[in-house]
């Protein structure tokens, strides 16, 4: 591992926005994850690139949360442990951003929205199908 990483936590996910985006622009690093807790009260970000400009993009950072009084933490962690990635759920060769990488998900995930959507169509679709049979099958009413 040729890189550090760099983690800033702030309360509250739209002063994480504004955090990430002066940290980013503060330095050449690369944003890995997010992680979010107590439903977005409480974010951390994280970042990895060179040491020297991981300090630079976290000092940045937490001077534009001390700015907003949002700052809880932040650390920049040199030549990170290999067992470091496993528990932000990185591998060494994934470098594609993914903000739900490290996060808690809040919701079902895509496959169980989609299967429970197809089961109660297709419940509709029987129960549609079942009284419009019935209606068929009653005789009119005469007076």
């Amino acid at each position: 591992m040729e890189y550090s990483l760099g983690l800033v936590e702030v309360s509250a996910l739209g002063n994480a926005i504004i955090m990430l985006d002066d940290m980013l622009k503060a330095a050449e690093v690369e944003f890995v994850a997010t992680e979010r807790k107590l439903g977005g009260r409480l974010v951390t970000i994280v970042v990895r690139g060179e040491l020297t400009s991981v300090k630079a993009a976290v000092d940045a950072g937490a001077a534009r949360a001390r700015q907003c009084n949002c700052l809880k933490a932040s650390q920049v962690i040199a030549r990170p442990h290999s067992e470091i990635l496993k528990f932000l759920h990185l591998e060494e060769e994934d470098k594609t951003p993914n903000s739900e990488i490290a996060g808690t998900h809040v919701g079902a995930t895509p496959a169980k929205t989609a299967a429970k959507t197809t089961s109660k169509s297709a419940s509709k679709t029987t129960k549609k199908t079942t009284s419009a049979a019935a209606k068929r099958g009653r005789p009119k009413k005469t007076n």
